[in-house]
């Protein structure tokens, strides 16, 4: 099937998005299998490569740049990643039409709004931490002071042997903090790299909210 000059960009992002969403599949395999050193090495060595090229190509494209010279390289370029994945110009359309057909109604958005949901969670638990954790400092910087104060040893011994948990409480929350922290990065890379949505575009929604509930029952 001849790919026409005015679809190229079209179809070049749908490629990527299908080698992406190839790649995720097989990257939730190996999680299966707890496979973690393969893991990285697909996301840091394959993975990376396609998503800056997803975002070169999702960038906007000036007037200069789409001349008929550079949009061939780019579809010789796109066809020669579709042949070493094994995935044909004929599916590549089939997915455009479908993403059109369900656009609005998809996967796409069920696993971006569950990402935005994720993050509203995440935010909330994150701001609920550091409330503790200034509760905590509040009672350490009281402690602190008291023990400044003592005059007798018992008093500080007693301020001391109060310090002690505070501090380790504020240890744990710190801990907590961090991690909530991660995976808010995490949740906001997906939601601002597009693919890790998108590439369920093709998805309609009432299947990918089947799969959804099916994982939840597991």
């Amino acid at each position: 099937m001849e790919i026409k000059d005015n679809e190229i960009l079209q179809f070049s992002r749908e490629a990527i998005l299908q080698v992406l969403r190839k790649l995720n599949t097989k990257i939730e395999e190996l999680k299966k299998n707890d496979e973690i050193s393969a893991i990285e090495i697909l996301q840091r060595d394959v993975v990376s490569k396609y998503e800056k090229l997803f975002k070169g190509l999702n960038n906007e494209i000036s007037d200069d740049e789409k001349d008929e010279n550079k949009l061939q390289n780019i579809k010789k370029y796109i066809l020669d990643i579709l042949h070493d994945n094994g995935i044909t110009t004929e599916f590549i359309f089939e997915q455009m039409k479908l993403r059109q057909e369900l656009k609005g109604n998809s996967g796409a958005e069920v696993v971006k709004n569950l990402f935005e949901y994720e993050k509203k969670e995440l935010t909330k638990k994150k701001y609920d931490l550091l409330d503790r954790v200034n509760k905590v400092l509040d009672e350490e910087e009281k402690l602190a002071m008291d023990l400044k104060n003592a005059i007798q040893e018992e008093e500080q011994m007693e301020c001391i042997y109060k310090l002690q948990p505070v501090r380790e409480k504020y240890r744990e929350l710190e801990e907590k903090v961090m991690n909530v922290q991660k995976k808010l990065e995490d949740v906001d890379k997906k939601i601002n790299s597009i693919w890790e949505y998108e590439i369920y575009g093709t998805i309609p929604k009432e299947e990918m909210l089947k799969a959804f509930h099916d994982t939840i029952k597991k």
